[in-house]
């Protein structure tokens, strides 16, 4: 779903191609079983130098853990995006297509790894943003029936470009929440020439993240792209359209996506300025979805330490609240117990009588 929610001006400051989707796991764990994996992907970020160069060599990062039970074989692949090849990873080799698989490793319960995939974004690859790439980790162990399975998406993030004078593009990051609600993209379209132009906008989406009813000046050209025209933009002011997007379930369980949108300009004289540029979009059901179960790390992989996860510090925060709780109720009952004693001192305090002469 995509609707126009609003547009506002105020003072100045090509197709969608789907990403090559995974195979699907070989077996999967039954949750609390004695495998788990889970693997977190960093974004592939390029640099305004990006439109100076026929090529940028980029870095993804990716951090693996062991969160089963004993100690397991670990084994990673990755798909790139059309435009993206691998710039000679340690350790990895293509296995057809835009498929990679690496060496694999062992890893105690609880360790988690870091690898650094080094990718090469061909010069022309932003004529076909957005881009999104996947990850995926494999674990078994001996004795153990089955394997554990997670990937995660990475989006591939473009600055707006190629640069073109008078005129700004900016597109804000998409969040998801826990329920999976709709959220709202915020782009601004700035016009920093010397003559008024006419505006437009065009969103283009992931698979998933489809376009539905639209209004006020939207209209959607395909299942994945929405134009929306903003009227006339004087010089020196920008304009900012709000819209709702919504994401299907398995969307939002391979977020972090991209989404891309395009800017133009068509002045009332001189030539037509168009920018274009992606955004990240990502989903907290993505982080809430428990590691289950192709294959496998670079030869760059490293350690990190092993540390209590988000489960371990909430015990420790409900059992630090136990305790602080316990010792209030001891003081006051102690409070209690003084105070009762004291009165009752009091009260055992007699006062004698007065004289006869006095009376």
């Amino acid at each position: 779903l995509l609707r126009s929610e609003g547009l506002v001006t105020t003072s100045a400051p090509p197709p969608v191609v789907p990403p090559v989707q995974p195979p699907p796991p070989p077996s999967a764990q039954p949750p609390g079983g004695p495998l788990g994996v889970r693997v977190n992907t960093e974004d592939v970020v390029l640099t305004p130098d990006y439109w100076n160069a026929d090529s940028t060599v980029a870095t993804l990062r990716v951090t693996v853990t062991n969160t089963g039970g004993r100690a397991e074989r670990i084994t990673l692949a990755y798909t790139l995006p059309p435009g993206l090849t691998d710039a000679g990873t340690p350790g990895c080799q293509p296995t057809g297509g835009a498929n990679h698989s690496c060496v694999g490793w062992d890893a105690e319960p609880g360790a988690r790894f870091s690898a650094t995939i080094r990718v090469r974004v061909d010069g022309d690859a932003w004529r076909t943003m957005p881009l999104t790439g996947s990850v995926q980790v494999t674990a078994v162990a001996p004795g153990v029936s089955g394997a554990a399975y997670d990937d995660e998406g990475f989006p591939v993030l473009f600055p707006p470009g190629p640069p073109v004078p008078g005129i700004s593009l900016r597109a804000d990051e998409v969040l998801f929440d826990i329920s999976g609600a709709p959220s709202t993209l915020t782009v601004r379209l700035g016009n920093t020439g010397e003559v008024d132009a006419a505006g437009r906008v065009e969103v283009l989406l992931p698979a998933g993240v489809t376009a539905g009813d639209t209004g006020s000046g939207c209209a959607a050209v395909t299942p994945d792209r929405t134009r929306c025209e903003l009227g006339v933009l004087p010089a020196g002011r920008t304009a900012t359209l709000r819209l709702t997007l919504a994401a299907s379930a398995e969307a939002q369980r391979r977020a972090p996506l991209a989404g891309a949108v395009i800017g133009r300009l068509d002045p009332r004289s001189g030539r037509d300025r168009q920018v274009q540029m992606s955004f990240r979009i990502s989903a907290a059901a993505a982080d809430a979805t428990p590691p289950v179960g192709v294959p496998g790390p670079t030869a760059s992989q490293g350690v990190l330490a092993a540390g209590g996860g988000p489960a371990d510090d909430d015990a420790s925060t409900r059992r630090t609240a136990i305790a602080l709780i316990a010792v209030s109720g001891l003081l006051v009952v102690l409070a209690l117990t003084l105070a009762t004693r004291s009165l009752r001192r009091r009260s055992d305090i007699t006062v004698p009588e007065r004289p006869a002469t006095d009376r």
